[in-house]
C-alpha cells in the first residue's frame, strides 16, 4: 500500500523540489496544500485553505490522516516578519501546531540556520540557540511544537537556495536575474553560511524516510562554508557570467529592518554519518541547479 504524504508549501521553492523528487517514486500518494483554488498539479490531490485556520485543518482531519507530512510552508520574508508579528506567528507557529493533528506517523519540519545568533559559526545540533529576529524566533517556536508532537519527527535546520516558477526574490533568483541582465551585484564578504540546494534537500528527505530514525534534529548544508560574496561568485562561475559584475561589500545592519546573524554556518557531521556517500559539495548543488533550471525552462521575470 502506498504511503499518504502531505507536502505543505507545495508551490514554493522547496515544496516544488520535494514534489519533483517524490513524483519519481511509486511509493506515495501525494497531497498538497494551497490557498489558491486555481492551483493544480497533475497526479496530486490538492487541499485548498489556510494552514493557520483551525476550521480548515478540522475539515481535513475528518477524512485524512497522513503517514508523512513534509512541512515546507513558512513565511520566510525576514523583514515582513519583523514588521507584522501576527502574520509571522500565524504562518510559522500556528500553522505548524495545526498540522500536527494531521499526521499519523512522521512529520518532517524544515527549520533554519537563523535559530543561531551567528557569533561563532560551525554550530552543531546541541549548541545554544539564540534567534536575533522575529522570523527566526517563530521558526524556533515551530521546532518546539514539533518536539511536543506524539508523532516521530525530523527537524532539519538549513539554509536553502533554488528557484521558483516564475522566479521570485531569493538570493539566487535575485542574483541570476541581475546577472543575466548584465547588471552588477553586491556580495557581503563578512556574512557566512553553508546553504544546500533544494534538489539535494528533497533527495535527502526521500532517503531519510526509508531509514529507521524515529526522532531528531539534524543540520543539513553544503560542506563548504562560504561568504555571501563567495556564493555569488560560484553562481558567476557556474553560469559563466562576467567576474566584473560582482562587487565585494561589507554587510551594514543599519540598512535592514530585521537583525541578521553574520555567521550561521552549520556543522553537518551528524547528517554525514547517516549519508556517507552523499555529495554535500556546493559545486554539486550548483550543477544540479543549473540542470534543473534548464530542464524546467524557468522564466526569469
Amino acid at each position: 500500500m502506498k504511503k499518504k504524504i502531505l507536502i505543505t508549501g507545495i508551490s514554493g521553492m522547496l515544496g516544488s523540489a520535494v514534489l519533483r523528487t517524490f513524483q519519481k517514486s511509486n511509493e506515495f500518494d501525494i497531497y498538497g496544500v494551497s490557498r489558491k483554488p486555481s492551483f493544480n498539479i497533475n497526479n496530486v490531490e490538492m487541499l485548498y485553505g489556510d494552514l493557520s485556520d483551525f476550521e480548515f485543518i478540522s475539515s481535513i482531519s475528518v477524512e485524512n490522516k497522513f503517514d508523512i507530512i513534509i512541512h515546507c510552508s513558512a513565511e520566510v520574508n525576514v523583514n515582513l516578519c519583523e514588521t507584522d508579528h501576527d502574520h509571522a506567528y500565524n504562518s510559522n507557529v500556528v500553522a505548524t501546531e495545526n498540522i500536527i493533528s494531521l499526521a499519523s506517523k512522521l512529520i518532517i519540519y524544515i527549520s533554519t540556520d537563523a535559530v543561531f545568533d551567528g557569533q561563532s559559526g560551525n554550530y552543531n545540533e546541541k549548541d545554544h540557540v539564540n534567534p536575533l529576529n522575529y522570523y527566526a524566533q517563530t521558526k524556533l517556536l515551530g521546532e518546539n511544537a514539533i518536539k511536543k508532537s506524539p508523532n516521530d519527527y525530523l527537524i532539519l535546520r538549513t539554509n536553502i537556495y533554488g528557484f521558483n516558477q516564475p522566479m521570485k526574490s531569493s538570493l539566487f533568483e535575485w542574483a541570476y536575474r541581475e546577472l543575466i541582465d548584465s547588471k552588477k551585484i553586491n556580495g557581503f564578504s563578512n556574512m557566512y553560511f553553508n546553504p544546500l540546494y533544494v534538489g539535494q534537500i528533497a533527495q535527502l528527505i526521500l532517503e531519510w524516510i526509508n531509514l529507521d530514525i524515529k526522532k531528531g534534529i539534524y543540520n543539513i548544508g553544503t560542506n563548504d562554508f562560504v561568504s555571501k560574496h563567495e556564493f555569488l561568485q560560484n553562481i558567476i562561475n557556474t553560469f559563466e557570467f562576467n567576474d566584473n559584475q560582482l562587487n565585494n561589500v561589507v554587510f551594514d545592519a543599519s540598512q535592514f529592518v530585521a537583525p541578521r546573524a553574520l555567521n550561521t554556518t552549520l556543522d553537518i557531521t551528524k547528517t554525514k554519518i547517516i549519508f556517507p556517500s552523499f555529495d554535500f559539495s556546493l559545486n554539486s548543488g550548483m550543477l544540479q541547479l543549473k540542470r534543473d533550471l534548464n530542464s524546467e525552462n524557468v522564466k526569469s521575470t
